[in-house]
């Protein structure tokens, strides 16, 4: 099984580019509700703080004429802004509307048509503060949106219709998804956790409430994880629960059923995590998708130290150790075509169970005296305790068990057998504890700056003396 190392070093170059789509077959429209106020620079986008970024530029009432700053709110919107200095000309794109406005001229164009800013000629594009200021009734309107002004309070509300690009996920289907994303709803827990490398939790507005994950963990590395509302789940996914958190994003697995999610136009996106080398892909293809590439590649490089440390380590050795991993109880274990069997791999490990086929597997005790592994892992949600593996009588004459050689491995947020970011942490835990003379991992020192890099989260001592004990 050559498969997997040299392929990962492989940064997959994922689709990902704009086109200006109409949706006028489907029901949902992703929208960007803004909060502005004036003279402040402040403003919001969809629950989400930002600023206009320009020192001195905010909106401003002139004369009862309400102006913004063009580029921040049109940009927020995933549209473009250009500026042509010669002609003071500042040119507009969002979805199929496109302007030109002119400095101290009423007239403006949009799609080609002369059209007046207002019935008062005094009402024009401007430059205040070196900044250009649109008048904002007409801007926004000429954009399709909405826009009401509370002269009582100096607030802006403003709707427009999101630009939208179309991504290319790993199901092979094009998706159309906002340009700018501010609102992720995640269907799948191992997904969720993408989010972190790409620095991008603080976009998810409601995750699923499996079992599988510890809340009480997830909630100490994103304090508001326990105040995120209820995704439902990827095997019958709700919809109309998901329309009423109107993301801009649904990210799950491939085997989520979406023909009801497709019809009503919501822009889910399908990932594939169910090796090490698809994991890394689906952080890639996200990271082109929220536009965090760095933080993507960063990510990739950070996984692909570690795998290539353990293999040039593992990689010399001829006779590799052999490996039974226990999934809800000892007699639970999983086939080829699973991520455990991936992890063992990588770990430098041969998984006793790898020719075995469907995923999860019952097996008998005959079997495993069949295979006769050298060490058994328990995963933290097996049933049966190492006591209670040692201490089986049917398992007795068993390699691992006359040597003692049964573990338990770690988890945190999610079990380190999954496949999701923390695997990382198992695959690293395995080798070094099947293969301490050579493998030389500070597991400690491993899992804090794991946390630190991949979570941006500096784990307590108390649970990092958990999540290290194996």
């Amino acid at each position: 099984m050559k498969r997997l190392i040299s392929i990962l070093l492989v940064l997959v170059l994922v689709s990902a580019f704009v086109v200006p789509f109409s949706v006028k077959a489907q029901n949902y429209k992703p929208v960007a509700l803004m909060q502005l106020k004036i003279n402040s620079e402040n403003f919001n986008v969809d629950g989400l703080d930002m600023n206009f970024l320009l020192g001195g530029s905010a909106p401003l009432l002139i004369k009862e004429i309400t102006y913004i700053p063009v580029r921040g709110v049109v940009e927020a919107a995933g549209g473009t802004v250009g500026w042509v200095s010669k002609e003071r000309k500042v040119t507009i794109s969002l979805n199929d509307k496109s302007l030109n406005l002119y400095i101290n001229n009423p007239v403006a164009e949009v799609n080609g048509s002369k059209v007046k800013i207002s019935d008062n000629s005094d009402v024009e594009p401007i430059i205040a503060n070196s900044r250009t200021l649109i008048p904002a009734e007409f801007l926004i309107k000429s954009l399709s949106g909405t826009f009401d002004m509370n002269k009582a309070t100096n607030n802006i509300d403003i709707t427009l219709n999101k630009q939208l690009i179309q991504v290319i996920d790993v199901t092979g289907r094009k998706v159309l998804v906002p340009k700018k994303i501010y609102k992720i709803v995640s269907l799948y827990p191992m997904s969720t956790q993408l989010l972190f490398p790409l620095k991008s939790e603080d976009k998810l507005i409601a995750t699923p409430a499996g079992k599988v994950t510890d809340f009480n963990n997830f909630a100490k590395v994103l304090p508001n994880a326990k105040n995120l509302p209820d995704a439902s789940d990827f095997r019958d996914p709700n919809i109309e629960t998901i329309l009423s958190y109107k993301p801009d994003l649904i990210i799950t697995t491939y085997q989520t059923p979406i023909k009801k999610l497709e019809e009503a136009g919501l822009p889910v996106v399908l990932l594939n995590q169910e090796s090490p080398q698809l994991l890394l892909k689906s952080i890639q293809l996200l990271g082109n998708i929220l536009g965090k590439y760095e933080e993507a590649r960063q990510a990739l490089i950070y996984f692909n130290e570690k795998l290539d440390y353990i293999k040039g380590k593992t990689g010399i050795i001829n006779k590799k150790a052999t490996l039974y991993i226990a999934g809800a109880n000892i007699l639970t274990t999983f086939g080829g075509d699973f991520y455990q069997t991936y992890l063992a791999e990588l770990a430098g490990v041969i998984s006793v169970s790898k020719d075995l086929k469907g995923g999860k597997v019952n097996v008998s005790a005959e079997q495993i005296l069949l295979w006769n592994p050298e060490y058994i892992v328990l995963t933290p949600y097996c049933a049966d305790s190492v006591n209670d593996v040692l201490s089986n009588p049917k398992l007795k004459d068993l390699k691992a068990i006359k040597e003692k050689q049964v573990f338990r491995m770690s988890s945190y947020i999610l079990s380190f057998d999954l496949p999701t970011t923390e695997s990382i942490l198992g695959i690293m835990w395995l080798s070094n504890k099947i293969y301490p003379q050579i493998v030389n991992f500070d597991i400690e020192k491993e899992a804090r700056n794991f946390y630190q890099k991949i979570y941006n989260f500096d784990i307590p001592e108390e649970d990092l003396k958990a999540v290290i004990g194996g």
